[in-house]
């Protein structure tokens, strides 16, 4: 977890936050859709650099 993990956190949580306060059901639904959002982004890039991981070793193996 590096310092753009924990920014990320922490804005999620004061967004929720400050969203509780205006209505409890507002700030669940958008804390809940970041959360949403930033998992399948990460899964996404997790994805990809191990595809590409793949291919660097297959191309570094066959030469």
């Amino acid at each position: 977890m590096d310092r753009w993990d924990v920014l990320a956190l922490l804005g999620i949580v004061l967004l929720g936050t400050g969203l509780w306060l205006i209505a409890p059901w507002l700030g669940l639904t958008v804390g809940g859709a970041v959360l949403l959002g930033v998992g399948l982004c990460g899964s996404v890039l997790a994805e990809r650099a191990a595809v590409r991981q793949e291919l660097i070793d297959a191309t570094k193996g066959g030469a």
